[in-house]
C-alpha cells in the first residue's frame, strides 16, 4: 500500500467479536489526524525489533500505559497482549491475545477502535518500533508521549524529559512527577547512599592532613635547597632566613635567583690548613745566639743549653 492512509492505521474492529488478528500499521507513508506524517517503508525493520525484544506488547485502554500520570495513580489494567507480529502487503499485523474483560467489551461495542502507540525517527518520521496499542473511543496516532522518546532515539531530548532522567524518573514523567522529586531532593529526604558519598567531616580531616603533610615535605625541599646553597658560596649565614622565607613563598623565585647568582662566598667556606711545627734543626725561639752556637759546635740540640 503506498500514499497516504488514514482510516486502514486506525482500525475499526469487526462487530460483535474480539479480532485474533489486528491491522496495526498500513505500509508506506502514513498520515494522523493531527497532520503529521510517518513512514512505514521497511515493516520487516519493526517486525524484527520487535522479535529482538523477546517480551509481548500490551494493549490498553485510552493509552493510559502511555501516561505517566495513569501509572503513577494506579494500577494500568492491559486489555491484551500482542504476542506476534508479522508483515505483509498491507502493513504490518499483530496476534493479540485478549483478556476476558476486553473481549467482552468490545463484544458489546463499548470498544471498537484500535490505535499503535510507536516510536518514529524525529526527523524523516520513519516508524522504528512497536510500543503496544490502545483500545480508543477517537482513534488517532498516540503521540504525546512518543514524542519524548522519539527525541531520545533522535540523540536530543526534550528538556522536560532530560530533567526527568537527570532525577531519576522515567523520561515520560510529566510535570508533577518532577516537582515532587525536586521537592523531596529540596527538603533533603532520604538517606545518603555510603557507596557515593562521605561524611563531611571525614573529608575535612582528610584534606587537613594532606595539607599538612605537602606542607611539611615543601618546608623541608625548601631547608635543603637553603643549606647546599650555602655550602656551595651563594649565600651566607646571615642570608639563610631570608633564603628559606623567599623559597617556601615562591620556590621558582628562589631557583631562579640560584640561576643567576655567583658563588661569592665560597672563599669563606674553605678551611685554613695552620702551618707545620718548626723542623728539627730549627732553633727554639726561646735560645740566645750564643746559645744556640755552642750546641751546634758541640754538636747537641738547638736548646739543649735553654
Amino acid at each position: 500500500m503506498s500514499g497516504l492512509s488514514l482510516a486502514s492505521c486506525d482500525r475499526a474492529l469487526g462487530p460483535g467479536k474480539a479480532p485474533d488478528w489486528v491491522h496495526l500499521f498500513p505500509a508506506g507513508e502514513i498520515a494522523g489526524r493531527d497532520g503529521r506524517a510517518f513512514d512505514l517503508s521497511d515493516p520487516g525493520a519493526v517486525v524484527l525489533a520487535f522479535q529482538s525484544e523477546g517480551i509481548d506488547l500490551p494493549v490498553d485502554y485510552e493509552h493510559q500505559n502511555d501516561s505517566a500520570a495513569a501509572k503513577r495513580n494506579g494500577p494500568v489494567p492491559a486489555a491484551g497482549w500482542i504476542k506476534e507480529l508479522k508483515a505483509e502487503a498491507n502493513g504490518i499485523w499483530g496476534r493479540v491475545e485478549w483478556t476476558a474483560t476486553a473481549r467482552e467489551m468490545i463484544g458489546k461495542r463499548e470498544y471498537r477502535y484500535l490505535s499503535p502507540s510507536f516510536l518514529y525517527h524525529a526527523k524523516t518520521g520513519a516508524i522504528m518500533r512497536l510500543k503496544g496499542a490502545g483500545l480508543v473511543h477517537h482513534p488517532n496516532f498516540h503521540l504525546t508521549a512518543l514524542a519524548q522518546q522519539e527525541d531520545a532515539m533522535d540523540g536530543d531530548m526534550s528538556p522536560l524529559a532530560r530533567i526527568a532522567a537527570e532525577l531519576g524518573l522515567d523520561p515520560e514523567a510529566d510535570a508533577d512527577a518532577i516537582l515532587d522529586a525536586i521537592r523531596a531532593l529540596a527538603e533533603g529526604g532520604g538517606e545518603p547512599d555510603p557507596a557515593k558519598y562521605v561524611p563531611i567531616e571525614a573529608l575535612r580531616d582528610l584534606l587537613k592532613e594532606r595539607n599538612t603533610e605537602a606542607a611539611s615535605a615543601s618546608e623541608q625541599r625548601a631547608r635543603t635547597k637553603v643549606e647546599q646553597a650555602c655550602e656551595r658560596g651563594y649565600l651566607t649565614g646571615g642570608m639563610k632566613d631570608w633564603a628559606l622565607a623567599l623559597c617556601l613563598r615562591d620556590e621558582a623565585s628562589f631557583d631562579s635567583f640560584l640561576e643567576t647568582a655567583v658563588p661569592a662566598y665560597a672563599s669563606l667556606r674553605r678551611e685554613i690548613v695552620p702551618a707545620g711545627a718548626p723542623g728539627r734543626d730549627a732553633p727554639s725561639a726561646s735560645a740566645s745566639p750564643l746559645a744556640a752556637a755552642v750546641c751546634s759546635q758541640l754538636g747537641l740540640k738547638p736548646d739543649a743549653l735553654a
